[in-house]
């Protein structure tokens, strides 16, 4: 993880809007990081915070003006360690930590009680440290109109100490109110070969570094999840060129058994991830690998669409061309399309926690053209 502001890659324009707001002695007290997820939010959101809690901060010579944290001094070896005082990330499965929270498991939404007890109620705490007191509060969407609510007051007046962070990848779920008083700080996709480049550090060769580079769609963090999976048996990579490969024979006799293959190969990854995140709940990691399943097989038709129409943009999956010109073979555009619009449709299904081996079966059924259902996807 990149830990300090000039470690962060293609993000330059959010970057430089706080550079200037702090240079300038404008610093707000509350921001809305904004963009979609695994595009550095988090990251420059830790980053940022390293270099106010800085006791020997550097400055980058010439124009712009550029600050950092020196990495260092005792804060920020601190900070290092995940024990800095001054520096409090707020996650929904800090539930367990709450006054009622024993025993509990981490729900899919911010309960009110981790907002109330590691923010409104914490917010007057002075620094023990450094000069300020930063909070992040992680997945800001999933906070409930209740607790939007509830912080609107040290939104708009925190103490003069505190520096308040919300990570947000869906605008339309805050509230005005919420939006009115946070200074929105907006992030961008990353480009590919950035991508392609930070995975081959990690190891990560081509042709496989080039699928998870489109695979991710810009998010740096989604890529180098996926790639660097560890499960016990097929990696993710593995795993998905035999999906395309069932998914190019899939035919109606065998819908059952490739659910079932689906369903295993989703909990596989989801244990995976089990194992390499503690702070991640189950549910979330279930969505998570259950919707990239999904995104697999969507991206896999679209390129097949591609091939239809002659676009120019090069296939995702240009790993596996024969398997696309298959499935392009098998299909018709008009049909690719639907399938396409139905693929997203049920990614719903698993926001709204359908029983997963019935979406892979849905899936299956829509792809021998047995029973396309009819979603809305609005």
């Amino acid at each position: 993880m990149a830990e300090r502001l000039s470690d962060i890659v293609c993000q330059d324009k959010a970057i430089g809007s706080l550079q200037r707001a702090y240079a300038a002695g404008r610093m707000p007290h509350a921001y809305l990081f904004c963009g979609e997820d695994g595009v550095g939010k988090f990251t420059t959101a830790r980053a940022w915070a390293k270099m106010l809690l800085c006791q020997n901060r550097t400055r980058r010579a010439g124009e712009p003006v550029f600050f950092d944290s020196c990495g260092q001094c005792d804060s920020c070896r601190l900070f290092e360690s995940g024990g800095h005082p001054d520096f409090q990330p707020i996650y929904k499965e800090l539930i367990t930590f709450t006054k009622d929270g024993k025993n509990k498991t981490a729900p899919l939404d911010m309960p009110v009680d981790v907002i109330r007890e590691f923010l409104i109620d914490k917010i007057t705490t002075r620094p023990q440290r450094s000069q300020h007191v930063v909070y992040v509060v992680q997945e800001a969407e999933k906070v409930n109109r209740s607790s939007q609510n509830a912080m609107l007051k040290i939104l708009e007046e925190p103490p003069t100490f505190c520096v308040i962070i919300l990570i947000c990848s869906r605008l339309e779920k805050m509230l005005p109110t919420t939006l009115s008083r946070c200074h929105p700080v907006r992030f961008g996709p990353i480009d590919s070969q950035t991508i392609i480049r930070k995975l081959a550090e990690i190891g990560i060769r081509e042709p496989e570094s080039v699928y998870w580079a489109n695979f991710s769609e810009g998010r740096l963090g989604q890529a180098l999840e996926w790639a660097s999976l560890t499960p016990k048996g097929d990696r993710p990579y593995q795993i998905k060129c035999e999906l395309l490969e069932r998914l190019a024979g899939a035919a109606l006799p065998d819908v059952l058994e490739q659910a079932e293959w689906m369903s295993k190969a989703s909990k596989h990854i989801a244990a995976a991830w089990s194992a390499a995140m503690e702070n991640v709940s189950t549910k979330d990691i279930n969505r998570r690998a259950q919707t990239g399943a999904i995104q697999m097989l969507t991206l896999a038709l679209t390129d097949a669409l591609k091939l239809h129409v002659g676009a120019a943009e090069p296939l995702v999956n240009v790993d596996q061309t024969p398997v696309i010109h298959r499935l392009a073979d098998n299909y018709e555009p008009e049909l690719l399309s639907l399938l396409v619009r139905q693929m997203y449709a049920l990614r719903r299904w698993v926001e709204d926690n359908v029983n997963e081996k019935l979406i892979f079966e849905q899936v299956l059924l829509n792809l021998t053209q047995s029973d396309i259902i009819n979603l809305s996807i609005s």
